[in-house]
């Protein structure tokens, strides 16, 4: 029963609440609201149709456009004209800026806008500055001109494109007013960058002209020519060949960088035995070194053509280095007699002709010089086996000291010891002179062990 009235109910509400919506909110409600949201749009889109474009230069009004479109014509117009006229960039002062504007005066045309610009804009020709780590160095038209020259700058270290090539310094183009200042043509530029402004001086290669003759001419260093003339062969220079010969102090330097492979000698080390059947200060190759063979891969830095650094960044060993071998003696002459087994000098003054070969002859002794007369003294103890005259040795002395070892000395010109005469060491034996086959006053000594002549030197 309950279930059976409820829809009805339901109805009858609903048919109530329709009749009072319809009393408050019925057609002409929505077109009233219609109206009152439609109308402001309508009016502020009518406002804004209306606007003009006012061409504003800094903060000054320079004219009144009908249209942005307008307005940024005739600015484009005004400053190609400009450019046109100075076949350069032109660079403006103020900033120009395009505002609504609702002014009831008349549009200005494109030329009027142009004019109104040429009587209140502030502007400049617009050149490109080369900067080396912030500092300009050069001032050219454009940065077409500016990457000219820093392409040439590269192009003139580079080799014919062989070299790996930068700039040392952080290098920028950047925009820069011309004001007063006239820019520099490419070539200009060059210049100016490479001899620090100064003025280039050449020099023409005569006959027989070197490098090292024009740098001493000109007085400069080598390095310094080299320095001035990238690529310049020292040993290829051409009669006519015009040099340059200004001191540089570059505003920007060039660093070039190459590879380059050597085949190269790697030394051997000598190694040192001891051969106790050698005399003390004696020494014999055993074994002959023999030199090995290397391939190195250098990386090789220039700065404006001039080496600088050069460092290994690889390396092999074809060959391996074969080491040399040295026997070296620690016999004493007389070590019998205890001591150091050193001989006495046998006469006062310096050896003058060694022990060796000599003007293609073996020289089998020293030669001390000692004038005419001068004394002469036994090397060590012994007995006199000689005192007379001995071909051309001229009047000679051979004193036999054991062990084997035997002392001579010759072209005396007095003996004051004979033979079985036993004498210490520093006894005076005799007086130097020009005896025999001599070409003056000397001491001719040498040293014989077991008949075998030694290098006296060895043992004094």
């Amino acid at each position: 029963m309950l279930a059976d009235q409820i829809p009805g109910k339901l109805i009858h509400q609903i048919k109530n609440y329709y009749g009072i919506w319809r009393q408050l909110f019925g057609p002409r409600f929505l077109i009233k609201i219609f109206m009152l949201v439609s109308m402001p749009v309508l009016l502020v889109g009518f406002f804004f149709s209306q606007a003009r474009c006012a061409v504003v230069a800094g903060d000054e009004v320079v004219a009144v456009a009908a249209d942005r479109e307008t307005a940024m014509a005739a600015v484009e117009e005004f400053i190609s004209r400009r450019e046109e006229a100075a076949g350069m960039p032109v660079m403006l002062f103020e900033e120009i800026k395009y505002r609504p504007t609702w002014r009831l005066t008349d549009a200005a045309g494109k030329e009027e806008i142009i004019r109104g610009l040429s009587r209140h804009l502030s502007y400049g020709y617009k050149a490109t500055g080369i900067f080396a780590d912030g500092k300009m160095v050069a001032l050219v038209e454009d940065r077409a001109a500016g990457n000219r020259v820093l392409h040439e700058l590269l192009h003139m270290y580079s080799e014919q494109g062989k070299l790996e090539v930068s700039f040392k310094q952080r290098v920028e183009l950047k925009p820069v007013a011309l004001g007063d200042r006239e820019p520099m043509s490419v070539e200009e530029a060059l210049e100016h960058i490479r001899f620090g402004g100064s003025k280039a001086r050449s020099y023409k290669v005569k006959q027989g002209d070197t490098l090292w003759d024009i740098a001493a001419a000109v007085n400069l260093p080598v390095e310094e020519l080299q320095l001035a003339n990238p690529g310049l062969d020292p040993e290829a220079l051409q009669v006519g060949q015009e040099i340059t010969v200004s001191p540089t102090s570059p505003l920007i330097d060039v660093l070039a960088a190459y590879t380059d492979t050597r085949r190269e000698e790697v030394l051997y080390r000598v190694q040192e035995k001891v051969d106790k059947n050698l005399f003390l200060g004696e020494r014999k190759i055993v074994q002959q070194g023999q030199p090995g063979l290397r391939e190195v891969v250098y990386r090789v830095v220039l700065e404006n053509g001039v080496e600088v650094h050069e460092e290994i960044i690889a390396e092999k060993i074809i060959k391996e280095p074969v080491p040399q071998i040295v026997a070296k003696g620690t016999r004493k002459l007389l070590a019998f007699r205890g001591g150091n087994g050193r001989l006495a000098y046998p006469a006062a003054g310096a050896i003058v002709s060694p022990f060796g070969t000599r003007w293609g002859r073996f020289h089998s002794g020293v030669d001390i010089a000692a004038s005419y007369g001068s004394p002469v003294v036994a090397a060590e103890s012994g007995t006199v086996t000689r005192a007379g005259y001995y071909g051309g040795y001229g009047l000679c002395i051979d004193i036999n000291h054991g062990g084997g070892v035997v002392t001579r000395y010759a072209h005396l010109s007095s003996a004051a010891v004979k033979p079985g005469q036993k004498v210490e060491r520093g006894q005076f034996i005799g007086r130097a002179g020009a005896s025999g086959h001599a070409t003056g006053p000397h001491l001719h000594f040498e040293v014989i062990v077991d008949g075998v002549h030694k290098n006296p030197s060895l043992f004094f």
